[in-house]
């Protein structure tokens, strides 16, 4: 009866111990390394270019995106990922072209996606 017992309390600990700790590891999500997108190319990442853009009160013409990384959130495999995309528009008013950096937050089969943040870079 007293293995018993002891086992029990030896569980019960490891449980507390959990409940103690996850609660700040949950606060701060895991954010792995950003990589490179392969194919900067590909019609999502041109999408989410686009969706970016639009999402400013400013007149800007989407013109492509130029360069994109991407990092998992939560697990590096995940479906949860940040895209940090860097955008080429003109201003829809005058002439020349401009770079954006955008940093998008996505959850596969959810949205609305989430604009982190978005700022005019040096070309």
């Amino acid at each position: 009866m007293a293995t018993r017992t002891r086992s029990f309390l030896l569980v019960a600990a490891a449980v507390v111990c959990a409940v103690i700790v996850s609660p700040a590891a949950a606060a701060e999500p895991y954010l792995c390394t950003w990589r490179t997108v392969a194919h900067v190319d590909d019609p999502f990442i041109q999408f989410l270019g686009k969706w970016a853009l639009e999402q400013q009160s400013v007149p800007l013409r989407f013109d492509k995106v130029d360069s994109a990384k991407a990092q998992g959130v939560h697990q590096c495999t995940s479906l949860t990922r940040n895209y940090e995309l860097i955008i080429e528009a003109a201003n829809r008013v005058g002439p020349g072209d401009d770079k954006y950096k955008a940093v998008v937050f996505v959850k596969y089969f959810a949205q609305p996606y989430k604009l982190v943040s978005f700022e005019r870079i040096s070309a």
